[in-house]
Order: C-alpha cells, then structure tokens, then sequence
C-alpha cells in the first residue's frame, strides 16, 4: 500500500479550474520533484496531499500510521519565539505527555491503587519512549549544530535571522519530526551553495519518501529518481531526474509532433478522397460512391486523435532597458560597519563597484549579504560616505521576501500606485508578464511565490533604472522564467549586484564575484565558474592538508590515550592501596583506643605490672605503625587527589 495516494483531485477558486483528475501515489523511497509553470498548482497540490488544504473534487488516502510532515516557502512562525523554542514546538505532544505524568505521579501519591491512572500512566510512558522523549531537547541541538547555526544565534528570534537562515529552521522543523513522508515547497530557496550540497547529502540518508516542489536545477538532478510535471491541470509522471526528464520531454514532444503531422496527413489525404467521392456522387447520382464518402468520414471521426503539440507562448515580453547614466562609479563601500545587537557582521568592509559590471555576492547564510544590499537601498546616496552611490545611479530592487509588495492591494493596484501608470497601460504590463484577465483584480496576497516573483520584474522594466540589486532573483520562479530572466538580464547595460544560490544563473551573468568572509568584503575578479573552481581546490588542499594532520593527531591521540589510561590504572592501583590503608587505619586506630582504656584500668588497679608492661609495649607497637601508615596515606592523598 502507498504511503499517499491521491485518487481524482480536482482544485478550483475563482476561474478555470487549478487541477482536475490528478492520480497520483507516494511509495517509500520516492524522491519526486514537482515541477509546473507558476500558478499551475504545485504548491496546492502539496498542501491537498499534506491535508492542509481540501480538494474540491477526490480524495487523498494516507496508509494507517503515516507521518507527514510539510514546509511552506515562507516560514510561518510566532514574533518574538526563539529558535531553540521554535523546534521545541515539533515535541509538543512529548511536552504534553511530560506534563501529564507529572500530575498522575502526584494523583498516584494520594491514590496508589488507581487502576485506571496506572494504566494511563503506563500507556504514556510506552508513547514517551516510543518518541524518545529523554532525548528531544539534545534533539534540537544537534539538528542546531549540524545545519551550522551557531550556539550563541540558538536563543535570537526567529524573525532576526536571514531568508537562507529561516529556510534552514523550517526544514530542521520537517527533518526533526522524523516524517515517513516530506513535502517541500521550494526547500533549497535562500541556502547558500554549501546548505543546497548539505541538503542533498541529508535526503540521500534520510529514509523518508520526499515530494518537493524545485526550480533548482542542480537539487533536481542531484536529489530527484521521478519529477511529476503539472501540465494541463493533471500531473504527467517522468522517470529519472530533471536532465532525464528534459531528454524524454523532448524525444516524447518530437514523437508527439512526427505522430500529429502523419495523422494530420493522413486525415487531410481522406478528407480530399471523401471530397472526391461526394462531388462524383453529387454529379453522377451514384449512391456507392456517397456510402463510400460517408465511410470515409466515419473514419475519420474513429480515429484516436493524436493532441496537437502546445505551441503556447509564455515567455515574457519585455526587456529590461537601463536609464541613462553618468560618470564611472556605481557604488563605494568604505569602512563599512554594522552589527545587529551582539552580533557584528561587517566591521571595515570596503568595495568599488564600476558602472557595467556584473557583481555577485557570496558567503554563508547569515553573513550579511542580504543587510549589505538592504543598507545600500536604505542608505546609499552620494553623501553617505560609507555608502556611497553615484550621483546618476537609479537603483532597482528585487528583494527575496516579496515585502516590498502590498498585499491589500490588487495587482492592477498596485502596479499603478508602483509605477504611476494608468489603468489600460498598467494592465498591459501585466498581460506582458504573463498574467490572465482573470488574474488584473486579485489580491496580491493570493500569488504564489513565482507571481510574485513576476509581479516584482514588471516593476524593473517599467522603472528604467541602472543599477539592479537583486537579492535570490530565481527563487520561486519556475524554470522556463528562470531562463527568460537571464536573457532579459543578459541584455540589461546597467550595473549589477545580485545575492543568488542558483549556480545556473551565476554562471551565465557575473563576471566578479565579492565574498563575505571575516566581516571583510573579499573581492575575486573573476567569472563565478572560474571562482568556484578555486574555491574547490582550496578546500581539497585543505581537506587534505586536514587529512594529513588528522593522521598525526589521531597517532598522538592514540598515544596520549594509552598514556591516560595507564595513567588511570595506577591511580586505580594507588587508590586501592589508600582505600587499604584507612581500613587499616581505621582498625588500628579502634585498637589504640581500647589499648589506651585497658592501660588506664590497669594502671588504677595497680596489681598486674606485667599486663601493664605488655599492654604499654602492644599500644606504642600500634602508635608507631599508626604513625608510618599516615605518612603514607597522606603522601598518597597529596599526589593522587586522595
């Protein structure tokens, strides 16, 4: 039996219908990639599938016992909560049950012999060990630690953290509830290159089955065995990874046209010979050759039909056209310093960034990429002497968390208030990307992430700026809009700055590359595929250099082993020795005293000399033993910590 399977879905709103008959099932081990133009129902199908949503047509079936566990694209969390506290919240039946155990215990203390809360009392502690609830804060702490969030960033709101930072907790969410079933909606957006190669070593040891929606290319490759496509409102299955499914698309695409044009052919040769056949009946009044025409046609209306192949244009159509410019620099950067409370992430950061150039910044999540371009947006200007922009420079934003965008507003509003065209135009710029009559009055806040996404570039092309800074441009967009952003971008004569994970996209549009490292900004000038090739050889050097050391370490560490232990086993002998010594002590020392009674009694009575004398010689036999084993306990004690 499956471990999901969903039989018929059909999903509508406000419009044409979002799915209909989709069949689909999770096995155990699937890795699935859910791929579809934007809008086309991905996310909503996750959601029907994690039962957070109900479908307006079939039914999902879930195996008896099934854990699923989902991730939204944005992360949803409570203002003010803490990371450490956010993950807690995955135990909260384990923290429920705790308490609850601690009130029976105290209810038993009044009541022992209550059956019915023993039984209780049992059955929680068998769901408590089942869970592994001795274990759950250690938990946390790991799943911390292992996605390289750092110990003094564990007790921080979740709200101060980074886009890349926030995906990071909520896949610890999913990962930490040890799900039989993962659904990820856009899992790898805002991980830098080093979390998206982390993530796939995490699914390829993870024994959970995994439907994810990706526009990540690499991931897909990477991490996915079947990719379900939404095309048509149903899920077309695809065996293989992405590069296998792009091969087979394009084989069953070319087939499907050879096939259509064959049959077309062949309908049209028929329908001629039918034609023929009608006009001889017609003049010759032959009602053979009228049967024979009808049959014909009949034919034709028997044929299975071979669907015409989608010739649907959805590209965008627009450029992006640069403003006019002026002068040589874009941005100085000098002396930059910023911390967000106890934490610094620049201090004296300096950077020249020319008109024209094509600028990308990298480091890990966390290291400040997003607060630079926020601070350059927020505080650049030709009087800020450590930001400094140029004097014509324009600046266009795109920003990763889609807040620049008002939600109350529709889309046609907003792009007019954005701006300052009038209705018919403003509409037509929406049309260009890709948005429907249907779609002119919704609300913003009913987009997807890739809509959003749209939404945001419209804006760029109608604001004719120079300077593009652009932070994880790609994230939500399907692939075929990855593509045409890239050409658009190829195209655009202005200036440049760009945070994105998306190697594809790196590769074809930087030619400088700014790292983030030690609160400094490090610049390489050179391609993204050049310095990501130095950067691996950096790290195999260093892994190997590791290595190197490694075996030494573990060769001084194994004999500084051997040495603590010995050390340990003589402590251990010595410590033996001393436990010896105050058991003889002790029974010395009990002698003495009785020694010392007897001679007192003997010496009052006065009539035995000679039991006197032997008591008086045993009691200094015992003192000067007495006196030899307390230098030597105290020697022993002294050196060994007793």
């Amino acid at each position: 039996m499956p471990l999901l399977a969903a039989a018929q879905i059909g999903m509508h709103y406000t419009g044409p219908d979002l799915l209909e008959g989709v069949t689909v099932k999770v096995e155990r081990g699937d890795r699935i990639g859910l791929i579809g133009p934007n809008g086309s129902g991905k996310s909503t199908l996750l959601k029907i599938l994690g039962g957070l949503a109900a479908p307006t047509a079939g039914e999902v079936l879930r195996g008896p016992g099934v854990r699923v566990a989902y991730q939204a694209q944005e992360l949803d969390y409570v203002p003010g909560t803490s990371v450490r506290d956010d993950l807690r919240v995955v135990f909260a039946d384990v923290h429920r049950r705790e308490a609850r155990l601690r009130e029976i215990e105290q209810l038993l203390a009044a009541a022992p012999s209550d059956k019915a809360l023993l039984r209780e009392y049992e059955r929680l502690q068998r769901e408590q060990e089942a869970a592994r609830a001795h274990d759950a804060d250690r938990r946390v702490e790991r799943m911390l630690m292992s996605l390289g969030l750092p110990e003094e960033a564990w007790d921080q709101p979740v709200g101060t953290f980074s886009g890349g930072e926030r995906n990071i907790i909520g896949l610890a969410r999913v990962l930490l509830a040890e799900p039989d079933v993962m659904l990820l909606d856009e899992p790898s957006n805002h991980l830098d290159m080093d979390g998206i190669e982390w993530f796939v070593d995490e699914l390829a040891r993870n024994p959970a089955a995994v439907v994810m929606v990706s526009h990540n290319r690499h991931l897909l490759d990477r991490a996915a065995t079947t990719i379900w496509e939404i095309e048509k409102r149903n899920v077309l299955p695809w065996t293989g990874n992405y590069t296998a499914y792009r091969k087979l698309k394009e084989e069953a695409r070319a087939l499907q046209e050879r096939r259509f044009k064959v049959q077309q052919r062949e309908i049209e040769r028929l329908e001629s010979e039918a034609r023929r056949l009608s006009d001889m009946a017609n003049a010759y009044d032959d009602p053979g050759q009228a049967k024979r025409a009808k049959a014909m046609r009949r034919r034709i209306e028997r044929m299975e039909k071979v669907e015409a192949p989608d010739t649907t244009d959805r590209r965008f159509r627009a450029r992006l056209k640069a403003g006019d410019r002026h002068g040589r620099i874009a941005l100085v950067v000098r002396d930059f310093r910023f911390a967000h409370g106890d934490r610094v992430l620049f201090d004296g950061a300096d950077l020249e960034i020319e008109y024209g150039e094509r600028v990308c910044l990298v480091g890990p999540n966390g290291s400040g990429k997003t607060t630079l371009l926020r601070k350059v947006l927020e505080e650049g200007s030709w009087e800020n002497p450590s930001l400094r922009l140029g004097k014509s420079v324009k600046v266009g934003e795109y920003r990763q968390l889609h807040d620049a965008l008002d939600t109350r507003m529709t889309l046609t509003e907003w792009v007019m208030a954005e701006t300052g065209l009038t209705l018919s135009p403003a509409q037509g710029l929406l049309h260009r990307f890709l948005f429907t009559r249907d779609d002119l009055d919704r609300r913003v806040a009913t987009l997807s992430g890739g809509e959003k996404s749209r939404l945001q570039i419209a804006r760029l092309v109608q604001a004719q700026v120079n300077f593009l800074v652009l932070d994880e441009p790609t994230n939500h967009l399907d692939l075929d809009a990855c593509e045409q952003l890239e050409e658009m971008l190829l195209e655009f004569d202005g200036t440049l700055l760009v945070v994105s994970h998306d190697r594809y996209f790196l590769d074809r549009l930087v030619n400088r590359v700014v790292e983030v490292s030690k609160r400094k900004l490090v610049d390489h000038r050179c391609t993204f595929p050049e310095w990501w090739q130095e950067r691996g050889a950096r790290r195999r050097k260093a892994a190997l250099e590791g290595r190197e050391r490694g075996r030494a370490d573990k060769e001084s560490a194994q004999q500084a082993y051997e040495e603590r232990k010995e050390q340990k086993r003589e402590v251990e002998r010595l410590r033996a020795r001393v436990g010896k010594l105050e058991e003889r002590i002790a029974a010395l020392e009990e002698q003495q005293k009785e020694l010392k009674a007897r001679l007192e009694e003997l010496y009052t009575r006065g009539d035995r000399p000679w039991e006197a004398a032997e008591a008086a010689k045993t009691f200094e036999t015992v003192r000067s033993e007495l006196t030899t084993l307390y230098a030597e306990w105290e020697r022993l004690g002294t050196e060994y910590g007793g």
